[in-house]
């Protein structure tokens, strides 16, 4: 799963996975992979420890313009995956048995990660 690959489609946000090489269209659009950056200042992603799991939280605008889209965490074993929306918080709660990777990512300016 840390070799895991995120595609988004442009027109309708939709969100696919893929553990493997992949030839995914949406909309009639042939999808890129998105390449994460690593967390940075505009996109800080800001993990804490609480009740035995990860909580993970972004100050960024959610405006229906501007939003975080997901937040996942990877493990080898597993992904954990939390669709958020414009005018929620940008904030989730993770397992945090074997979470080595945690991914965000934002509809104007992409993915970003942060590894654990």
């Amino acid at each position: 799963m840390l070799k895991s690959k995120f595609y988004v489609c442009p027109i309708c946000g939709n969100i696919i996975h893929s553990i493997g090489e992949a030839a995914i269209s949406c909309h009639g659009i042939l999808l890129q992979e998105e390449v994460a950056e690593e967390s940075e200042e505009d996109h800080y992603i800001d993990v804490q420890v609480s009740e035995g799991e990860y909580f993970v939280h972004m100050d960024h605008p959610m405006t229906k313009d501007h939003y975080i889209s997901f937040l996942a965490a990877l493990a080898p074993d597993r992904i954990q995956m939390v669709k958020l929306y414009p005018e929620g918080n940008a904030q989730a709660r993770f397992q945090m048995a074997g979470t080595r990777i945690l991914f965000a990512y934002c509809n104007r300016e992409g993915l970003f990660k942060v590894k654990l």
